[in-house]
């Protein structure tokens, strides 16, 4: 399949978009066939119409912009870009409560988004990457305190 055939199969699948979901998945398609090709150009098989469509599509779906199913799990991010900015602190100045509570708190509220109807993927994906980062951070902390070394073993002591 050439260059051109595969950009003309995804701008007919953008023509029957109904969900907003599909998004992501047709600018990777069209992202690998502007890579394969060694084209910038990412967009040139969509029409004006499909992408408004695309786009109107997914201002008034269940999870976009108009709704917290959108705005929670962007503001969720903060938690994640903050875990990531504290990689570069020494493991000391780590809290083990904090990071504790919110690794507990991310691993309740991961099933929360797969429960909730519409099944909020967003939310998902924001609190995997926050237990992740708390995670490791939660490791670090351990690790300076001393909790993750090897125990000695200490040989009976003869008298």
């Amino acid at each position: 399949m050439t260059h051109k055939q595969s950009r003309v199969i995804v701008a007919v699948m953008v023509e029957g978009i109904s969900s907003p979901s599909c998004l992501p998945h047709f600018l990777l398609i069209n992202f690998f066939c502007s890579f394969i090709s060694n084209n910038n150009d990412i967009i040139t098989g969509l029409t004006t119409r499909s992408l408004m469509a695309l786009f109107k599509a997914f201002i008034n779906s269940p999870v976009g912009p108009k709704t917290t199913h959108f705005w929670g799990p962007v503001s969720n991010l903060g938690f994640f870009i903050a875990g990531v900015a504290d990689m570069k602190k020494p493991p000391e100045m780590l809290s083990g409560n904090m990071t504790g509570v919110l690794c507990v708190y991310s691993a309740l509220f991961m099933r929360f988004a797969w429960m909730v109807r519409p099944r909020n993927h967003m939310l998902l994906a924001s609190h995997a990457l926050n237990e992740s980062v708390q995670l490791y951070q939660l490791s670090r902390w351990a690790k300076g305190k001393g909790y993750l070394q090897p125990k000695e073993d200490k040989a009976p002591s003869s008298t």
